[in-house]
């Protein structure tokens, strides 16, 4: 019979304790193959200590010695129990009891590790209740207990203060707990049986002396004392043989993480000992080790590992790290990006082993590879059978924040937004735990302009990670959410946006989130310049002088965001002021930025505004010209045409104004096409008719005219199309159809009284009516509003023509006021020259010879040799020198 012995402390017996004892069992650690081993491992003790191991056997220990549970229907791959609630219980005195809850019956382990003075208890198919947390205690026996979840097992480790801990371990029923009893003192480190009976107040009585066994009498049925020593003796035979010391100082080394010296001494382990029974183990925990090297550089180079752990598999298929191994080569090759190779691993573990631990983690490799060959809905779909298995695993978890990650750095904000959604309503832990993830639903909600549940995020973050740059970002994004918001309360929400932004700017000076919250402020007082803020305006200087704030920033800042975001605050605030050339050059200076980036997009779409405000401003001063350069600087930016339908209209009526027709036509047609409520169409007629009338097609405008007054016989334009139709007449020489229709235009409808006087003086001078004629021009003049400072060309032009006319009717008086009043008013006027000429002939007339004669010097004077008009004034000089002469011959 094999008798393998289970060694507490080797010297229990008299009174000492020795840290260095390593504990014979089977542990296991972890879904996700990391550190998870099967160790084997004890210490050679001295000949008299065989009772020890005896009596421990005699109390129901296993071979492996390990403290056990009868199983349950766990182990078949059911639910899962459920760790229910860690706490401290009613101890005897000097005991520190802990009591771990449970929903069912279940098996669990302990790992030793004496030298750092804590115990790790596993316990087998299980998790964690979410209330269930790690804790610090102040008690005299226990530090702290950390739990954790491990793949389809729990991971408690109790931290005790002494060295000399005794630990007494038990399971109870009804209700399922497990129970430890730890005391700091002299004793075994380790016990299984019965709970810990109250100290008993009693008398004591006297003490039982321990005597060595007869060597005739054995304390195990049907085994003798001789047959026990040989036992022991040939236990540390095979101990020897197997290097259980070198061993033990190898995987002391793992344990504690110091893996460069853990690989040359398992190695020279593996050297020493070629028949030791733990060889297979160094193999493997040498592989292992050489991966938790590679795993510690940034840039990780597995080559050695790979090789470690095929040669570890190659010698030892049998062992039970194969499959831990297979595991963690499938990992290795999707961590190098061989795909393919990786894949095949995963599901040959998949199908060599249907009842492996590893199950779920062969899974979440194979979803977390179908998430990086973004195959994004098979990834989904695996992440989530996954989770519907095993709820509490943390890859899978993660897994499916990634897909909606990934649909969110790629914009698709409407397909990231249910997955993010469902993901906190399962985990919202996760937004404590990952605070970034509340920004991306932050912007997801910003972005569909759901202010309310977008600040709410933001918010979380800021509380959560206030000193992260991110955080820093969500809180001017909490600014920019009350500014966009449109809730009518317009104070309230300047108010909200002013104090947000005035602490984000006083966060962390100088850098892009506070210059961009200083943006801001200014942005603020230039939109709400009364923004009722008592005593704090004086403590905001961007809010009070925002020029000033703009400047400051373009010499402050490094960053090309800002700099390009001020500039987009400086011309959108000349835009609002009307100052539209200034906002468009400074538009013009973002537009060197990428078209796809917000501030091309957003300085293209300023600049069209802008040249739209600013044509529509120069229609309403008749600024033909500056409309056609503004529109001309426009297109040769290169950003497309203006589609804005009364824009095009008003550039069409430019080149229309300034004979241009070919073009103005393009435009008209353009607007005709995309006016589909005919709001511009009567306005399309008229300006057709006017292209006739400037072409002379007087049959063409008059047919426009009348088919106008036929089709819109109500709108407000009608007079403009009895215009040109008299215009039309006027053209054609039907005179008396012309003066007819201005008079209509006069009675009818009180139609620029002055303009219509002039067009009837002009059609009975054409009619040879000069009577009738100056009396219109008269009226022409007296009925124009003299309060308009910029008096319109066919007034001017009235003055001198009434001038004109009059002389022509012999009125010499009437005509030399009329002249006289117009060269002294318009003294630019294309007749000005010849009414200099018939001021000097009026003056003759009547006899002001004198006068007569300085005004025709005036013009030899004025005018070359070979003027026309010089020539007549130097013979009207002559003539009226011939006639002086005359006068005086007589």
């Amino acid at each position: 019979m094999e008798i393998r012995i289970f060694h507490y402390n080797p010297l229990y017996f008299n009174n000492k304790i020795d840290n260095g004892t390593i504990i014979a069992l089977n542990g296991f650690e972890g879904s996700n193959g990391q550190n998870i081993l099967m160790i084997e491992s004890s210490k050679i003790y001295s000949e008299r200590l065989w009772i020890a191991g005896v009596l421990l056997w005699t109390l129901g220990m296993t071979s492996s010695g390990l403290a056990q549970v009868p199983a349950t229907d766990a182990a078949s791959g059911r639910n899962l129990t459920v760790v229910e609630e860690v706490r401290l219980g009613k101890a005897p005195p000097e005991f520190t009891r802990v009591v771990i809850q449970l929903s069912r019956r279940t098996t669990y382990r302990f790992i030793p590790d004496l030298a750092n003075k804590r115990i790790a208890l596993f316990i087998r198919k299980a998790k964690l209740d979410p209330e269930v947390r790690s804790q610090i205690y102040q008690e005299r026996n226990l530090e702290r207990i950390d739990i954790r979840e491990i793949g389809n097992h729990v991971k408690l480790t109790l931290n005790y203060k002494n060295s000399n801990t005794r630990i007494i371990h038990f399971i109870q029923h009804n209700p399922h707990q497990i129970i430890l009893d730890l005391k700091g003192d002299r004793g075994e480190i380790f016990m299984a049986g019965k709970p810990t009976a109250i100290k008993d107040r009693s008398p004591r009585r006297p003490k039982k002396i321990l005597r060595k066994p007869s060597a005739h009498k054995s304390i195990v049925p049907g085994l003798s004392a001789e047959k026990i020593r040989q036992a022991i003796r040939a236990d540390q035979e095979s101990k020897f043989k197997s290097g259980d010391k070198d061993y033990e100082k190898a995987l002391l080394l793992f344990q504690r993480k110091d893996y460069l010296e853990a690989v040359p001494a398992l190695k020279a382990f593996s050297r020493k000992y070629p028949e030791s029974r733990y060889r297979a183990n160094a193999t493997y925990l040498m592989a292992e080790a050489k991966y938790n090297l590679a795993v510690q550089d940034p840039a990780p180079k597995f080559e050695e590992a790979l090789e470690a752990y095929q040669y570890a598999m190659r010698q030892y298929p049998k062992s039970s790290f194969y499959d831990h191994a297979l595991l963690k080569i499938s990992s290795i090759f999707e961590a190098m990006d061989y795909t393919l190779e990786a894949k095949t691993l995963y599901l040959e573990g998949l199908r060599r082993n249907k009842r492996s631990r590893y199950i779920p983690a062969r899974q979440l490799g194979l979803a977390k590879m179908l998430l990086k060959e973004e195959k994004i809905d098979e990834a989904y779909k695996a992440f989530q059978m996954i989770l519907k298995k095993t709820p509490s695993d943390v890859g899978a978890r993660v897994g499916v924040y990634r897909i909606a990650q990934w649909y969110f750095d790629r914009g698709d904000y409407q397909a990231a937004l249910p997955i993010y959604e469902d993901a906190v309503k399962r985990w919202p832990d996760q937004l404590s735990r990952r605070p970034q993830i509340n920004f991306q639903i932050g912007e997801i909600y910003f972005s569909a302009k759901h202010w309310d549940r977008a600040r709410e995020y933001y918010f979380n973050l800021v509380n959560l990670d206030p000193e992260s740059a991110t955080a820093h970002k969500a809180l001017n994004r909490i600014g920019d959410s009350y500014l966009l918001e449109d809730t009518g309360q317009t104070v309230q929400q300047g108010q909200s946006a002013l104090s947000v932004f005035d602490q984000s700017y006083r966060n962390a000076p100088g850098s892009d989130e506070s210059q961009y919250a200083k943006i801001r402020l200014a942005d603020i007082g230039l939109r709400y310049p009364t923004l009722p803020v008592r005593d704090l305006i004086f403590e905001i200087p961007p809010f009070i002088d925002p020029y000033q704030a703009y400047r400051e920033v373009f010499q402050e800042s490094q960053s090309s965001d800002i700099l390009s975001e001020v500039t987009l605050s400086r011309g959108s605030a000349y835009y609002q002021e009307q100052r539209y050339l200034e906002a468009i050059d400074e538009f013009k200076k973002l537009l060197p930025w990428a078209p796809n980036t917000r501030f091309h997009r957003s300085a293209q779409n300023f600049i069209r505004l802008a040249v739209i405000s600013l044509i529509d401003q120069y229609a309403k001063q008749q600024g033909h010209l500056p409309i056609l350069y503004a529109y001309g600087d426009y297109v040769g930016l290169g950003l497309g045409d203006i589609q804005n339908i009364k824009t095009r209209l008003q550039i069409g009526e430019s080149y229309m104004a300034i004979g241009i027709h070919s073009e103005a036509l393009e435009f008209f047609e353009t607007v005709k096409l995309s006016d589909l409520n005919g709001a511009y169409t009567d306005r399309l007629f008229l300006n057709l008719g006017q292209i006739h009338l400037s072409e002379t097609q007087f049959k063409e405008a008059e047919r426009v005219a009348k088919t106008f007054l036929n089709t819109f016989p109500e709108s407000p334009r009608v007079p403009e199309a009895l215009l040109i139709l008299a215009d039309a007449y006027q053209g054609q020489k039907r005179f008396d159809d012309a003066i007819r229709t201005y008079r209509t235009l006069l009675s009818d409808h009180d139609f620029k009284k002055s303009l219509m006087h002039y067009r009837i003086a002009e059609t009975h001078f054409a009619k040879g009516n000069l009577r009738q004629s100056v009396q219109a021009h008269r009226k022409a003049i007296d009925t124009y509003d003299r309060k308009i400072r910029n008096l319109p060309e066919f007034i001017q032009t009235a003055y001198y023509k009434l001038g004109i006319l009059q002389h022509m009717q012999g009125n010499f008086k009437g005509s030399l006021d009329a002249l006289q009043a117009g060269r002294k008013l318009f003294p630019d006027h294309p007749l000005r020259d010849w009414a200099d000429f018939l001021i000097a002939d009026n003056l003759d007339k009547l006899n002001r010879k004198d006068d007569a004669f300085k005004e025709l010097n005036q013009l030899v004077e004025s005018y070359p040799p070979e003027n026309l008009l010089q020539q007549a004034a130097e013979s009207r000089l002559k003539i009226i020198d011939w006639e002086k002469h005359l006068k005086e011959l007589l």
